[in-house]
Parts: structure tokens; sequence; C-alpha cells
């Protein structure tokens, strides 16, 4: 049954992947405690990992921690337990005087005003744990989120840099002083909304940016100018997720030939960080796959063959696992652990990596597609060796796992076989498979 892939573990699935430690994150959520605990003001922190380090995993992780220390400190999972003996080493108080907000803004990037989106995230907030007020703090409501929300739909203006061009035409000093005026009633209703979020419940706020890398170049270059001009606040720490270099080269790309994006973005930060890329290992062995199987032999030099990120590796899981389950029958033939765990695998992976080369290969017939991926990784062409040598006949295996020709011939008549429209091509692959393989083999690699 088709499903849509978990892209976002829930707090439950967090909490195990917490409790297990199974992806050796603890100790950096440990240590990310520590630091948060020591900072006296306001701070921008960029998070920095490549793509596939996990860093979503990780910032919901610790999101999940702040949240369960502060709510259930009395009761605390196996896991949260010694990271917070761990992090507040000496303390009688394991509350950590922060209130944690996620916000996805590759979910937002279609929005023309990214602050828009950070005042509903930061409303729903305080609607999702219906805070109870007293008659008095509704006028504080009323000029804090509200006139927020209100600022940011209902006054149409671009901010001090369009005034300032304005000006530059009709030389009227008015434009310049209302653009100032808007900016900084927008300023003073952002510290309130961020003190009624607050209210009675942390001492700050933990700002959490993800996905910024993924966003429109527009969108992205807008959030962080919005974010460092309006939440420049002493009880707002701002953290962002992000794979800097790449974020860099979209901004190069916004901006032009010889604009600086990694200078660009130091301007919106105080400090980075490094996050350590999740073992692949221990990520499979999360996903219930055991990662000394020749299939996951195969997903992994996949993964490291095109530098996927999780979210992508998730995919890649998702399609292959139902067939690989299926191989866990102890009566599956060698030539079904081929054409499943090797074949059907590195197609899984030009389908993630490559959509359209997929519907050349799947819908077109270019097998070319297929060799090209086996042929073009060191890794997955080895995993091919290694499961299509237990389909050779005996006496001639080591003459061809000896020769890289003979090797490459192989794949090319693999690929011919499976998805060539040519009949000589197919003939021909299936005369050079049949002179080396031990039976059974060639029905597979053909079937539908």
């Amino acid at each position: 049954m088709l499903q849509r892939t978990n892209y976002n573990p829930g707090d439950d699935e967090l909490l195990g992947l917490i409790s297990s430690n199974s992806l050796k994150r603890n100790q950096d959520i440990t240590d990310m405690l520590r630091l948060l605990m020591n900072i006296d003001k306001g701070l921008s922190i960029f998070l920095d990992g490549d793509w596939g380090s996990g860093k979503t995993y990780f910032v919901r992780s610790l999101k999940v921690v702040i949240d369960t220390l502060n709510t259930y400190p009395d009761v605390l999972p196996a896991g949260i337990d010694m990271i917070a003996g761990n992090a507040f080493k000496g303390d009688t108080s394991w509350h950590c005087d922060y209130l944690p907000v996620y916000y996805n803004a590759w979910s937002y990037d279609y929005w023309d005003d990214p602050l828009a989106s950070i005042a509903c995230t930061l409303a729903a907030e305080v609607d999702e744990v219906r805070l109870e007020y007293e008659p008095s703090d509704r006028k504080v409501i009323k000029t804090a989120l509200e006139t927020l929300i209100e600022l940011v739909f209902n006054h149409c203006f671009s901010g001090l840099g369009s005034a300032i061009d304005k000006a530059a035409q009709t030389m009227k000093a008015k434009d310049l002083l209302d653009a100032f005026k808007k900016r900084s009633s927008l300023r003073d209703a952002v510290a309130k909304a961020v003190n009624l979020v607050l209210k009675e419940r942390a001492g700050k706020l933990l700002l959490i940016v993800d996905e910024l890398d993924r966003c429109e170049p527009k969108f992205a270059c807008r959030l962080l100018e919005e974010l460092k001009t309006l939440f420049d606040l002493d009880n707002v720490v701002v953290l962002y997720s992000l794979n800097t270099k790449q974020l860099a080269h979209v901004i190069e790309g916004q901006y032009g030939a010889g604009f600086n994006g990694s200078r660009y973005l130091s301007k919106f930060y105080d400090i980075t960080l490094p996050i350590r890329t999740v073992d692949m290992d221990d990520y499979l062995t999360h996903m219930d796959m055991n990662p000394t199987f020749q299939s996951s032999l195969v997903i992994k030099s996949i993964v490291e063959a095109h530098e996927m990120s999780l979210r992508e590796t998730n995919r890649l899981i998702d399609i292959c696992k139902p067939k690989l389950e299926r191989l866990d029958d102890a009566r599956s033939t060698n030539g079904a652990v081929f054409r499943v765990s090797f074949m059907d695998t590195v197609v899984a992976g030009i389908q993630v990596s490559d959509p359209a080369a997929y519907d050349r290969l799947i819908n077109k017939g270019d097998y070319s597609v297929f060799t090209k991926e086996v042929k073009g990784s060191k890794g997955i062409k080895d995993c091919f060796v290694g499961t299509f040598r237990h389909c050779i006949s005996p006496g001639d295996y080591q003459s061809v796992v000896d020769d890289e020709n003979r090797i490459d011939e192989l794949i090319d008549a693999v690929a011919a076989l499976r998805w060539s429209n040519q009949f000589d091509k197919r003939n021909a692959a299936h005369k050079t498979i049949k002179e080396v393989e031990n039976g059974c083999l060639i029905p597979m690699i053909e079937r539908e």
C-alpha cells in the first residue's frame, strides 16, 4: 500500500530514538543544552551540517528534550534523564529556561513575507497550550500577537529599503519617516509578542529555524534579514539548522557572479557549530535493517554515491524495504537475491536521485542509465560483483572477478536483458550471461 514517506518523525518516535540513543546523538544534545544554559542574552547560532547529516532529527530531538524537562521534570524517560544529568551537573534543578518553537522555513517559502509565517507560528504556540488570561492581559494580547499579525498582513509597506528608493525619486522626507515609524512599530510588536508567548512559561525563546537551505533564495535572504533586525532581542536565541555551504551557493546565484555568499551569511550568526553526520549503519539499524546484509551494503553505496540526505535515504528505504522483507524466506534463490537486493535497489536509487533518468530507464528502455549508475561508483560496482558472484558457476568465478572488462560486459548484459527494446541486444545479452551463470538467473532478470 502506498503511503507518504515519514520525513518528520513524531515526538513518540523521537523519544524512542533518545531513549535507545540509536543514532548516537544524546551527547550532542547534552552539549547543546550546556551551551544554551550558558548564553547570557540573545544569540544567533548556525548549526551547520551537510545534507544527510540528520539536522532535522537533531533539532526536533532537542525540542522534545527541553519540552520534556520543563513539563515532566519528575518522571523523565531514561534517555532524557541521562542527558539532563550530564548537562546540569551540580544543579539542583534540571529546568531549562527556554521555550523551544520549531519553524520549518521550507513549509512557508511560498509566502511573500516570512515574518507573516513566523507571527502565525508564535500565535499557534500560544493557542496550542490554551493559556488562561486575566482580563488585564487582553490589551497585551491585542497589542502583541494580534497587532503583529495585523501589521504584517494589512500594512502594505516594503520596509525602509524601498522607502529610500522612493525618496530618491520624490525627495519626500515624510516617506522615510513613515517607513521608520512602521518599522519601529513592528519591532515593538515582535518584542511584545515574544513576551506574550513566554509569559509564565520560560525566560527565553529558542526559535529553531530549519530547512532554510531548501528555500527559494529571496525568501531565505529576507527571512535572515527579518530575524536579524526584528528578533535581535535579549530573550531570543535563534538556532538555524542548515547547510551553510549550500545556502551560500544559493545566495551567490541570487545576487550574481562575484558575490561572496559566505561573507553575507556571516552577518547573521554569532557562532557556528558543526554537526556530526549520522552513521549510516546506526540509521539502518534504527530502520530495522541489518547493516551487514548485502542489500544494506548496496543502499549504503547508493547513499554515498549521491550524497543523499536522510530524507532521500528514507525514500530509498521505503521503496526497497517491502521487497527486501520478502527475501527473508530461506528458499529465495541466488538469482532472486541478485534481482531484488541489487538490481531493484539500484533502480530505486535512480528513482530517488534522478527521476528523469528513471523515466528513461523504465519507460523508454534506455538501459545505459543503469550501466552508468553501476559503473560510475566503485561502491555500487563492488556490490554488483558481490551479489553476482553467487550466480556464477564456480569454475568461471575467478576469471570473471579478475577481469574488469568482463565485469563491465556483464553489467551491460544484465541491463540490456532487463530493459532493452531491441531484440539483437537482448539476444546478445542472453548469450553473455548464459556463458557464466549457474542457472535460473536469466528468468529472474527478465521478469517484470
